[in-house]
Formats: C-alpha cells, sequence, structure tokens
C-alpha cells in the first residue's frame, strides 16, 4: 500500500507504479496516466483478480469521489496494511537519519474504532455545474452540465462527482444534505458556482455534529448575494431549520459568503439562524466548536488516539508541555493526571477556544499560548522542568528548530502524534541523536475505509 491507499505494483520492467483503487493482493487491469520522479501512476479499468480479504463495497461512488480508497478490504486487512505501510515510512525515515527501528523498540499491535462506517463528525461537499461520471456512464450519454453537490473527482477542481448520501457520516448529516439539494438544485434555484469562470452562486456546504452530543452544525457557503441569492439563502435557512433530524438537533445554520476567487472554504459570515456553535464530548470533557474551529473528524477515533497519548505517557504528575495543541484536547482530556499543562499553538482563535475549553471544564491548571512554536522556545526554557511533553505537529513534522531544541529537552517521556508517519521517522532520528530513546509504536486506525495513518511514538530518556 502507498500513500493515501494507492495500490503499488510493477510493470513488466520491474518499474513501480502507483494505482488508486488497486487493494493490497489484487490484480488489476491499470491505463498509465503519468511518470513523476521515476514513478509511473496509472488509473484502474478493472478488477482481475480480488484480495483474499475483498469485501464489495458499500457506496455507489467508490473509486469516484477517491476519499475512501479502501473500500474493498476487510476492516482487519485494512489494518494490517496500514500498520505496515506506516512501520516503512518511519523505518525509512529513521534510515536517512543514520538510525535504525531498534530491536528495543516494541511495536504494538495495529488498534483502530469499532464502526467501519457513519464515524465522521464533519463533512465538506462542493457545488459545480459539471460533474465527473464513469467511462460507461459516458458511454451511455449522460450528461455532464447541470446541477450538482459532491466531492471533488481526484485531480479535477472543476468537476464533482454528485452524491445524495455519504456514507461515512450518519443519517443526520445524510438529512441535512438531502435537504440543501432539494433547495439549491432545483431549477428555479440560481446555479452552482463555477471555478472555471467564477460564475454562479452556490459554492460549498459544511455539515458538522457532535456524535456525543447529537448537536449540529449546518453552514452553507455562497458567493456575494444580489436580491435572488438571499431569497436563495434564506430558503434553505428556512429548510434546514425545519428538517427532521432524528435523535440528533439543530444547533444552528450559518450563511457564509465568499468573495475570493480561490476554491477553498472561508468567507464572511452573512447570517445566523440558531446559535454559531455546536458542542461535542472527548472522554468526560466538553468541547465547544464553532463553525471553523479544528476537531478531529473522528470523535471515536480521537478517544482512541488520547487514550494511546495517555498510555504512552505513564504516570501523571509535574508539567505537561502539549506543543501543537490546536483547541486544547489532548492537554485537557489529560489534565487530571498533571500538576499543570502548558499548550503552544500558532492559530490565535484555536488558543481562545483552548482557553474557554479550559474554563468550561473547569480546569484552572491549564495555560495556553499563541505563537509559532520555532518561536517562543526561549520562552519554554525559562519554565523550568518538565515532567512530559506531547506533540502533534502539521503532516510537515517538527520545525528544524523544534526538533533540535526538543532533542535538548530535560523531560521523563515524550510522545509524538503524527498525522504523517515519514515526518515521525525523520523527526525521531533527531530526537535520537540528543539522547532520546524510541521505546513504543503504535498505529491507530482513526479514518477506515481511506488510506490515513496515524501513529504514536514513545520516547524515553
Amino acid at each position: 500500500m502507498g500513500k493515501w491507499g494507492t495500490g503499488l505494483g510493477s510493470t513488466p520492467e520491474a518499474q513501480e507504479v502507483q494505482v488508486r483503487f488497486a487493494p493490497p493482493g489484487s490484480r488489476v487491469h491499470a491505463v498509465p496516466t503519468g511518470r513523476k520522479k521515476g514513478v509511473w501512476t496509472a488509473r484502474r479499468t478493472a478488477l482481475i483478480r480480488p484480495p483474499l480479504a475483498w469485501t464489495p463495497p458499500r457506496c455507489p461512488s467508490f473509486a469516484l469521489c477517491g476519499g475512501c480508497a479502501l473500500q474493498e478490504l476487510r476492516l482487519d486487512a485494512q489494518r494490517v496494511a496500514k500498520d505496515a505501510y506506516g512501520r516503512s515510512l518511519v523505518e525509512d525515515g529513521l534510515r536517512r537519519g543514520g538510525r535504525d527501528l531498534s530491536v528495543s523498540v516494541r511495536v504494538h499491535a495495529p488498534r483502530g474504532i469499532a464502526s467501519p462506517y457513519e464515524y465522521r463528525n464533519k463533512v465538506e461537499l462542493s457545488f459545480g455545474p459539471s460533474r465527473f461520471l464513469r467511462e460507461e456512464a459516458l458511454r451511455r450519454g449522460e450528461p455532464i452540465e447541470g446541477r450538482f453537490l459532491g466531492f471533488h473527482a481526484p485531480g479535477r477542481y472543476d468537476r464533482v462527482v454528485d452524491v445524495d448520501r455519504c456514507h461515512l457520516v450518519g443519517e443526520s448529516l445524510n438529512r441535512l444534505l438531502a435537504v440543501t439539494r432539494a433547495v439549491a438544485l432545483s431549477e428555479d434555484a440560481p446555479s452552482p458556482y463555477d471555478p472555471r469562470d467564477h460564475s454562479g452562486f452556490w459554492r460549498h456546504l459544511v455539515l458538522r455534529r457532535g456524535m456525543a452530543t447529537g448537536q449540529t452544525l449546518a453552514v452553507l457557503h455562497t458567493a456575494p448575494a444580489d436580491e435572488r441569492g438571499v431569497a436563495a439563502a434564506a430558503r434553505w435557512g428556512e429548510a434546514v431549520r425545519a428538517a427532521d433530524l432524528g435523535a440528533s438537533t439543530l444547533a444552528g445554520a450559518l450563511w457564509v459568503e465568499n468573495a475570493g476567487l480561490a476554491d477553498v472554504v472561508r468567507g464572511e459570515v452573512r447570517e445566523v439562524w440558531g446559535r454559531d456553535w455546536f458542542e461535542e464530548q472527548v472522554l468526560g470533557r466538553t468541547f465547544r466548536l464553532s463553525a471553523t474551529s479544528f476537531f478531529q473528524t473522528s470523535t471515536a477515533g480521537a478517544e482512541l488516539l488520547y487514550r494511546t497519548v495517555g498510555e504512552a505517557l505513564g504516570e501523571g504528575g509535574g508539567t505537561l508541555l502539549d506543543l501543537y495543541c490546536g483547541v486544547g484536547t489532548i492537554g485537557l482530556v489529560l489534565a487530571d493526571r498533571f500538576d499543570r499543562v502548558l499548550g503552544v499553538e500558532e492559530r490565535a482563535e484555536a488558543v481562545a477556544d483552548a482557553q474557554a475549553n479550559a474554563e468550561r471544564n473547569g480546569v484552572d491548571w491549564a495555560e495556553w499560548r499563541a505563537g509559532r512554536v520555532e518561536d517562543v522556545l526561549d520562552l519554554l526554557q525559562t519554565e523550568g522542568a518538565l515532567r512530559a511533553i506531547v506533540v502533534d505537529p502539521p503532516r510537515p513534522g517538527l520545525h528544524p528548530r523544534v526538533a533540535e531544541h526538543l532533542s535538548q529537552a530535560v523531560a521523563e517521556v515524550l510522545v509524538y502524534v503524527a498525522c504523517n508517519p515519514a515526518s515521525l521517522g525523520r523527526d525521531a532520528a533527531v530526537l535520537m541523536e540528543g539522547g532520546w530513546r524510541l521505546t513504543d509504536l503504535w498505529t491507530v486506525d482513526l479514518f477506515p475505509q481511506t488510506g490515513h495513518v496515524e501513529m504514536v511514538g514513545r520516547f524515553s530518556r
């Protein structure tokens, strides 16, 4: 398995080929699509021999939207493949840094959430006037142009895969999707936004739900509205508020106007019906989240990940330094085990959310600093001896100055949470150069059906 769940194969000349939607152990017919840095990419056209752990994909849009590349593998086989892939990236990063995955490292069995579907607490969809179709649909003459709402096809900013539901989210968010489709895709509604000539009205739909609380938030993104657009957005707000969400409740609906040309989800709030926030609970803590708050999109996965971090940290006491802390989730769910929690996060709005969440949960021994981690290292050196450090960096990993500083940090344990195992391997080599020892490694499957791999590494002095 390769990046994002791609299948890895070889040409008759033994050249590596990466093929999307080619599960490990399968044989597929594929058509070359290009070559980059000596590696061929190809598009699957037929499944010749399924893998031994094959299972029929649930989603009719499988292999179109690109989000769930592993649906044809049983969940247990997905985890074995992800574990092997993640460890290979860590080993490669260590090797490049002149280190190896020592026999003293305890590699734990991969762990993951129980539900293979309906686990996401957030979904982001795009409107468009052009859709992406399978070749057989094109041969049948099905139209490409029209009114659509779904997910961008891989590598296509200008076409969406039209969907009426997503199997990774629950029924309440799919009902909000259905309500939105009924209003926005009707013939008398304004047209979807076209990123090619920047015309049209409807741009994006973001749906969020507290898995523990049942509170939902619907966010509509449009181009700046004329009189017709104002009326259309109001109809959407009415329809969303009247929707039957079953056991869930609607916390609020937001209308956001985006005047920018880039196809990104942002803008200025034009109207709020109800609240502009909702609540979620993780391991006994309650978090208030706005429409733009970063939060793990798998709540069950977040709980499993944070339990793993807690296991890696071991006994508590002293100060916990939480770097790249976001809205403070890791520090807050583990706060009871420490005398003090100090979190650092670059985004000021996330720090404000962390402070508010600490107050909401009565955690008055936690504090948060806004700033890039690499810019506050001198400040951290004055904070006194640390008992434990947790780092949860973005995909590129630690800034080189941060890695070098942490390699010399005086603490008993350091836990590295990696959404990119390659970064963990590279940074581990730097930490080990400074005297840390990698003792434990976990693979945590937060997102079944996808190629995403999360890993946790424990270092001790």
